[in-house]
Parts: C-alpha cells; sequence; structure tokens
C-alpha cells in the first residue's frame, strides 16, 4: 500500500525542527529576526505557482516534500551554514526512513534537497525539472518589494542608519541582484522581469525624492 503524506505534518515537523534557529534570526541575515520557516512557507508558495505549467511532467510528491525539508539544515546551527542542504538531505533521510517512505522516491527527495543551493546546474540540461523548479522558487524569495523591505530593515539595525544609507543598502544588493535574470522556465523569467522592473522603479523613485532627480 503507498505511503499516504499529511503535508501539514510535514509542515509542522520542519517548524518545529527551525524554531531554535529562528528564534535567534541567523547570522546571514545581519542580526535581523529573519524566520527561516516563513522562508520555507513563502518558497512553497512559489513553487506551486511554478509547478502549474507543469503538472503533467513532474513528481508533485516529491518536489513538495523536498521544497518543504529544502532549509530544515539551518536547524542544526552550525557555524558554516554552507552545508546546510546537505544536511537537511541527511535530516530528511531520516524522516522519511521512520515513517517507511519508498526508499527510491526517498534517494530522489534527498537528491533535490542536497542540490538546491548548487544554483550552478540550474541551466543544465540534464538537471531535473523538479530541481530547477525547486531552485527557481527558493531565488525568488527576498527579492523585488519583499528584497527592498529586507533591505532596509537590514540597514535600519546600524546606529548611522539614514534615507539615504537605505537607498544605498538597496541598490548594493536588491536592485544589484535583480538585474541579471537567473531563471530557466518561462513563467519564472516573467515574473522575475516583473520583480526587476518594480524595484528600478522603486530606487528611481526614490532617488527624486531624496536628491531631486540628482
Amino acid at each position: 500500500m503507498e505511503k499516504v503524506i499529511d503535508f501539514e505534518e510535514l509542515f509542522t515537523y520542519v517548524k518545529d525542527a527551525l524554531a531554535a534557529y529562528d528564534h535567534h534570526g541567523g547570522a546571514a541575515k545581519n542580526r535581523i529576526k529573519y524566520s527561516r520557516f516563513a522562508h520555507t512557507e513563502r518558497v512553497y508558495r512559489w513553487m506551486l505557482i511554478l509547478a502549474e505549467d507543469f503538472a503533467c511532467d513532474i513528481d508533485m510528491e516529491s518536489l513538495k516534500i523536498a521544497t518543504i525539508f529544502h532549509d530544515i539544515g539551518y536547524s542544526l546551527n552550525k557555524e558554516n551554514m554552507h552545508s546546510h542542504a546537505a544536511d537537511g538531505a541527511v535530516l530528511c533521510r531520516e524522516y522519511l526512513d521512520s515513517i517507511g517512505y519508498p526508499a527510491e522516491k526517498t534517494e530522489f527527495i534527498c537528491d533535490l534537497i542536497a542540490r538546491h543551493s548548487d544554483k550552478e546546474v540550474l541551466h543544465r540540461e540534464d538537471t531535473p525539472l523538479e530541481l530547477v523548479l525547486l531552485m527557481e522558487a527558493d531565488l525568488f524569495d527576498d527579492t523585488g518589494a519583499h528584497g527592498i523591505v529586507m533591505d532596509a530593515w537590514i540597514q535600519a539595525t546600524k546606529e548611522d542608519v539614514s534615507f539615504e544609507s537605505i537607498l544605498e543598502h538597496i541598490k548594493k544588493f536588491s536592485l544589484k541582484q535583480m538585474q541579471v535574470n537567473p531563471m530557466r522556465t518561462e513563467k519564472a523569467r516573467r515574473i522575475w522581469e516583473e520583480k526587476k522592473e518594480l524595484t528600478n522603479k522603486f530606487v528611481e523613485s526614490l532617488t527624486v525624492d531624496l536628491y531631486g532627480g540628482m
């Protein structure tokens, strides 16, 4: 009998695992209270949007599980967070093995998690479509309007914060990031361009507000 997955149960498991990490926010986000679990929820929603065009071409259950678990490796709170993808694959495997999930599917899911940070493979022809969609969804978070707010939040933690310093921070991070479209699928490329246009217009408008168009 095929194992029936309760996705709400998976979300709860990952939320509990990441609770300690979310409490301190993580050094990578420069002292702001950045929730890695909230990031996971946002990436999951982006994944569903992108996957709509490929319902008949992908293993949707595996993609959902991989997306939910993709950042659980942060729960180990290691100093070197570059290993979070590999660590997440190990933790996901332990969970799926504990509920008797099929070994072949577990192997595929854990491979997606282990490789999701290696964005260099995004445009390789042999990269599974499930991995492409997970990577694209992951890249969408903290960009566009969300990225601008996060940049302002990060800069606001500094003692010498000003409108001008916030603008420079946005230009250094969000604006620069959005100029090159890293996406592969058509829908993802279109959404990225929309986010890029918003970011460009925001920076232009704030520059006018602060400097009179200088």
